[in-house]
């Protein structure tokens, strides 16, 4: 939160008159942009909020999630026992025929900072509506932030590999996936509750895939860097024992360092790095880069760590007849969010496009 908004929210509680007519407007301004609302709504909430900018926003979604939940309720209600499907109302066919290319986005959304998390997951979502992946990999997501993924992303089937604390949730492109089933495989050892998520999919009603995702043991001890090994062992041995006929994604936030990776012999025979895949570029070598995001708060003075934390893995299928090409790999969530000038989360988010 930009200075002017940030002393806003904690001195004016309870004096209106201390705000000028244009900082009023400016504080509607920004409610109305992160809402997607009015200035004339925004005056309204934020007045029965003594100008709380952050209050009257996480009041604002609270409310919106009631009143989802109810029409859903009655939607369900109507039509539970009908013999209507939607999707033999629209099919799904008519997209498959048209989309040319897949992407596959995954992004630890810091659901453990608990400042501004409406307005972070807010962001998160308005990315994922604008690049329209096919596949979104979600790590240390928490129910608060789950409620809004699932309110204003409701083309996409989500799976979380939790329901309590924080999780992984894999959101899958409703029209174009049919769902066989998913696992949940608790990692032995883990003093985290670490788990990894897998969903067994059809895509466009012909190809295969496995999704997977997990979010590694955090920590710089030498016990946290065990069990990443052990934990990157067990999901690449998932990967390489899949049908083959199926392709398999895995990736997510694995707290990877290389020498974990060269102690296990490097990436298995058959699975590729996907960023390596796309010709390593340089400009999304880190995914955690406190030299550029702020959201920890490193002093510039000291050392500014970084790392590439967060990875994709793909392996092919046999079906000759079946393209799916890995050709580009970038970043997202590089704009901080003017509202609160931080980013979405202190990971960028890491996507892919395969040709298909």
């Amino acid at each position: 939160m930009n200075n002017t908004l940030q002393s806003h929210s904690s001195n004016i509680d309870n004096d209106e008159c201390s705000l000028t007519d244009t900082q009023i407007l400016a504080l509607c301004k920004e409610f109305a942009s992160i809402t997607n609302t009015d200035t004339t709504l925004a005056k309204m909430i934020l007045q029965e909020n003594q100008w709380n900018l952050e209050r009257a926003v996480s009041i604002y979604f609270d409310l919106l999630i009631d009143e989802k939940k109810s029409s859903i309720k009655e939607i369900n209600n109507q039509y539970q026992n009908s013999e209507l499907n939607i999707k033999s109302i629209i099919p799904h066919i008519e997209l498959s025929n048209i989309k040319k290319n897949f992407k596959l986005l995954s992004w630890n959304i810091d659901g453990l900072d608990e400042y501004a998390l409406e307005i972070r997951t807010q962001g998160v979502i308005d990315i994922i509506k604008k690049e329209e992946p096919d596949v979104i990999f979600l790590q240390e997501v928490i129910p608060t932030s789950l409620k809004l993924i699932r309110i204003f992303l409701p083309e996409y089937d989500s799976y979380t590999g939790n329901i309590e604390g924080y999780f992984v949730v894999i959101l899958t492109r409703r029209e174009m996936f049919r769902i066989h089933g998913f696992e949940i495989i608790a990692y032995p050892n883990t003093n985290m509750n670490r788990n990894l998520l897998i969903v067994h999919t059809t895509y466009k009603n012909s190809i295969e895939i496995d999704l997977m995702t997990s979010h590694h043991e955090s920590g710089t001890e030498e016990l946290s860097s065990q069990q990443r090994i052990e934990q990157l062992k067990l999901c690449f041995q998932r990967m390489l024992d899949a049908p083959l006929q199926r392709i398999v994604l895995f990736g997510g936030d694995l707290n990877m360092r290389e020498k974990e990776l060269r102690k296990i012999g490097n990436i298995p025979s058959g699975i590729c790095d996907l960023w390596i895949e796309t010709g390593k570029r340089n400009e999304c070598a880190y995914t955690w880069d406190m030299s550029v995001n702020t959201n920890n708060n490193f002093p510039s003075n000291t050392f500014q760590p970084r790392a590439r934390f967060d990875r994709l893995y793909f392996r092919s299928t046999i079906e000759t007849n079946i393209k799916f090409q890995p050709i580009s790999f970038e970043l997202k969530g590089l704009e901080k969010l003017s509202s609160i000038q931080r980013y979405c989360s202190d990971h960028w988010a890491i996507q892919v496009n395969f040709e298909i």
